[in-house]
């Protein structure tokens, strides 16, 4: 696994042994950041279920102004925070956190109001009732920003329901992988639109 564009293009990544992480390939990372883009730069980027950390660092690499990752797994965080010291710096390596993703959403994440997120939950984790509950939970803890983009990457043929609060912008699927882009709609504005 390589960084795929920005200023850390072509560095590698380290990648754990076994089915215990699965990593964001390469080619969806770079459709993601195509799709995303002129939002990356000088904005601050969440990492969920960060596994390798590759999502946030790509979201360095391309100019994202602050990077925080949270992973579940002790021993994996580990590894994110050796790729991220490896790559970004002991710095950026200290905003690496081990904890459960809900936890952390209502604490230290509480009122955070990153523009960008993104979460690749445990796939057992990415059906239809676990994505509600991670939105709704981003959103009552405000963070996500008004207007902010949730990226939630699920299996291909997962369904993809309307969430309460957010705005679905995008929905593409690359190979037996899917991402969904929503916007996080202001409190007073239509729910769970679509857009076609």
């Amino acid at each position: 696994m390589r960084i795929t564009g920005g200023d850390f293009r072509g560095r590698v990544l380290k990648v754990p042994r076994g089915d215990r992480v699965r990593p964001t390939q390469d080619l969806v990372r770079e459709a993601l950041f195509s799709m995303l883009c002129e939002s990356v730069p000088g904005c601050r980027f969440l990492d969920l279920f960060a596994g390798t950390g590759a999502v946030g660092l790509e979201a360095m690499s391309r100019g994202a102004s602050e990077v925080v990752w949270v992973e579940g797994d002790r021993a994996v965080a580990r590894l994110t925070a050796a790729n991220v010291a490896g790559i970004a710096g002991e710095a950026a390596a200290s905003r690496v956190v081990c904890s459960d993703a809900f936890r952390w959403i209502r604490s230290a994440g509480r009122g955070a109001a990153f523009e960008l997120v993104f979460a690749d939950p445990p796939y057992v984790d990415a059906r239809e009732d676990g994505l509600a509950r991670l939105a709704a939970e981003l959103a009552g803890c405000d963070t996500v920003a008004a207007g902010g983009i949730l990226v939630t990457e699920i299996p291909d043929r997962a369904p993809v329901a309307a969430l309460q609060g957010w705005e679905t912008v995008r929905d593409r699927a690359y190979g037996k992988t899917r991402l969904v882009l929503r916007r996080r709609l202001a409190p007073d504005a239509g729910e769970g639109k679509t857009k076609q």
